[in-house]
C-alpha cells in the first residue's frame, strides 16, 4: 500500500482532500500557481509540511511521473510519421533521476509543474480589460482603501439559506440519467467555479468603473451548495471583501447558476480567486 497524504488550506487549515501517491502529483500539477497556500501531512503523521519541505521529501513522485509523461509522448511520438523537432526538453528530462540533491531537486519539479498549463486553479483577471478610473489620493496614506461597503447582514458570516426537502432533492436525483456521484470531486467543483468568470470579471469591471479601489487580491470563499445543485451560500471569509457590493456581485452570479447534482444533502467546501 502507497503512502496518503492530506491536503489542508494553509490559512484556514480545513482539509482539501486525501490523496494517494499518484493523486497528490497530479493536485499540485493543476495547483501549481497557488501551491503555497497549501500544506502537507503523510499518513500517521501530524507534523504539518509547507510546500517547499513536501516538494523536497517527495521530490520521486514528479520525478516518476515526469519519466512516465515522457514514455507516454514519446509512444505516440514514435506513432505519427511526421518528422519533426521533439518540442519536449529531453535532455533535462533524461536527467532528473540524477539529480535528486536538495534545491536542485526542488527546482526540477517546480519546473515540471510550470511546463503543463492545461489545467489552472487560480485565475488571473490582469488582462488589459479593466477600465481603471484616475487614481484618488487616499484620505490617509495608514489607512487602507477598501471596496465599498453596504451595511452588515446575518448571511455575511453565517449560513442561511433554506436547504431543499427529501421530496426535492430525490425529484432532482431522478433526473440524473448517469454520472451521479456521491459529492463533487476537487475537479468537479474546479469544473463549476470556472463557470463564473466571466460573471467573476464583469463584476471587477462594473466595481472599478464605479469608483472601487483596492480590488485586486486573494478572493477566498466558503460555499454551501445543496445536493440538487443549488447555491445555497456564499461566505467572503476576509473583511476586505465581506460586505461589498463587489462580493455580492459575484455572490449573486454564484448563486444564480446551479451546480450539477450529487447524492448528498448538501456539500460545504472552500474556494478562492486570485484577481
Amino acid at each position: 500500500m502507497g503512502t496518503y497524504f492530506k491536503v489542508y488550506h494553509k490559512r484556514s487549515r480545513e482539509l482539501v482532500a486525501t490523496f494517494n501517491e499518484k493523486q497528490i502529483v497530479d493536485f499540485c500539477i493543476s495547483n501549481k500557481e497557488s501551491i503555497k497556500k497549501y500544506i502537507f501531512e503523510t499518513g500517521g503523521q501530524k507534523d504539518s509540511m509547507e510546500w517547499e519541505v513536501f516538494a523536497l521529501k517527495y521530490a520521486p513522485l514528479f520525478v516518476q511521473k515526469a519519466k512516465e509523461r515522457e514514455e507516454k509522448e514519446r509512444q505516440v511520438s514514435d506513432s505519427v510519421a511526421i518528422e519533426e523537432p521533439s518540442k519536449l526538453p529531453w535532455l533535462l528530462l533524461a536527467g532528473v533521476a540524477g539529480l535528486m540533491v536538495a534545491i536542485v531537486a526542488g527546482a526540477l519539479v517546480y519546473y515540471y509543474m510550470t511546463r503543463d498549463d492545461a489545467v489552472r486553479r487560480v485565475h488571473d483577471l490582469s488582462a488589459p480589460t479593466e477600465e481603471t478610473p484616475k487614481p484618488v489620493e487616499p484620505a490617509s496614506a495608514a489607512a487602507p482603501i477598501l471596496p465599498a461597503k453596504r451595511d452588515p447582514a446575518p448571511g455575511d458570516t453565517a449560513f442561511t439559506g433554506k436547504a431543499p426537502d427529501d421530496k426535492t432533492l430525490s425529484a432532482a436525483w431522478g433526473k440524473v440519467k448517469k454520472g451521479l456521484t456521491v459529492s463533487l470531486s476537487l475537479a468537479d467543483i474546479k469544473d463549476e467555479m470556472d463557470k463564473y468568470l466571466p460573471a467573476l470579471e464583469t463584476c471587477f469591471k462594473e466595481r472599478a468603473q464605479a469608483g472601487d479601489r483596492n480590488l485586486r487580491g486573494t478572493v477566498n470563499m466558503k460555499i454551501r451548495v445543496a445536493g440538487n445543485g443549488a447555491v445555497l451560500d456564499v461566505l467572503f471569509t476576509d473583511d476586505k471583501y465581506r460586505s461589498t457590493l463587489f462580493s455580492d456581485c459575484i455572490g449573486n452570479a454564484i448563486k444564480g447558476r446551479s451546480f450539477r447534482p450529487f447524492k448528498s444533502k448538501e456539500q460545504i467546501f472552500t474556494y478562492y480567486y486570485e484577481l
